[in-house]
């Protein structure tokens, strides 16, 4: 008889609230099992049925756990999903899956030899906008695909709370927590660059981090693909464009327009 994973949280702020937790709890393959709440204990409030840890260490020597969700600050997602693969977990890691390509190599490395499952959450591939990009695509509408465009625009001039964001620590700033979206989606649909360039901006009175990000990706057949993110846009811009030998499409938030020949 088929069991659900039992799965535990590393945290639960908003993206343990809303992105993680209530899909865990609904979905029949999934037991929400644990969650780590450091400080203040509110997980119980929502789910009465969960084990309530005070540190990640406890949960990793809880034997009933198969799946460990890394959602927590950024700079500490490759140093617990390690210490969980180690521990015999499944893990998923929320993005960025790690800082570097070393640690990302050292992660599936350190999986296959505990054979366990290691998983990047990028959960903006099942976005509404993007589904509807990802058919255009495969639809071949719009011909041979010349340029495409991704942005996140916000328009947010104050310094967040959030020191694991908006600090100098590693994977802060734009480009690893937007950027690491956009680039996800451009390389699921058109695959890996021969080649790419970065630029980062600080724009934002006192900023510590990017606050803008925009990279440049070169493909063999000449297609080019852009990716852009930024947190001073008052006018935010479509946020995928794509052209086409046969046509365009733009998709906006809330709508989308399209352009094709013959």
């Amino acid at each position: 008889m088929y069991q659900p994973i039992k799965t535990g949280l590393l945290a639960f702020g908003m993206s343990g609230r809303i992105f993680h937790a209530p899909f865990l709890n609904v979905h029949e393959g999934f037991e929400l099992t644990a969650i780590v709440e450091r400080t203040h204990k509110n997980a119980s409030r929502f789910y009465p049925q969960i084990k309530s840890y005070s540190s990640v260490e406890e949960m990793l020597n809880d034997d009933v756990i198969e799946l460990i969700v890394v959602n927590t600050p950024n700079f500490t997602h490759f140093e617990f999903a390690r210490q969980g693969i180690q521990a015999g977990k499944h893990v998923l890691i929320e993005k960025p899956f790690a800082i570097t390509s070393s640690q990302a190599e050292q992660l599936f490395t350190e999986g296959e030899k505990n054979n366990v499952c290691v998983l990047p959450y990028h959960n903006r591939r099942y976005d509404s906008d993007f589904i509807s990009v990802k058919q255009i695509v495969e639809s071949g509408i719009l011909g041979k695909i010349t340029e495409a465009h991704f942005r996140f625009d916000r328009y947010a001039t104050a310094i967040g709370p959030k020191k694991g964001k908006e600090t100098p620590l590693p994977g802060s700033g734009f480009s690893y927590d937007l950027g690491s979206h956009l680039l996800d989606g451009l390389i699921s649909l058109f695959g890996i660059p021969s080649a790419w360039t970065k630029s980062l901006g600080h724009f934002r009175e006192n900023t510590q981090v990017d606050d803008y990000a925009h990279f440049h990706l070169s493909y063999p057949d000449e297609m080019q693909a852009f990716a852009t993110a930024s947190v001073l846009v008052p006018d935010p811009q479509p946020a995928f464009i794509l052209h086409g030998t046969k046509g365009s499409f733009i998709k906006k938030t809330g709508g989308c327009t399209g352009r094709t020949t013959g």
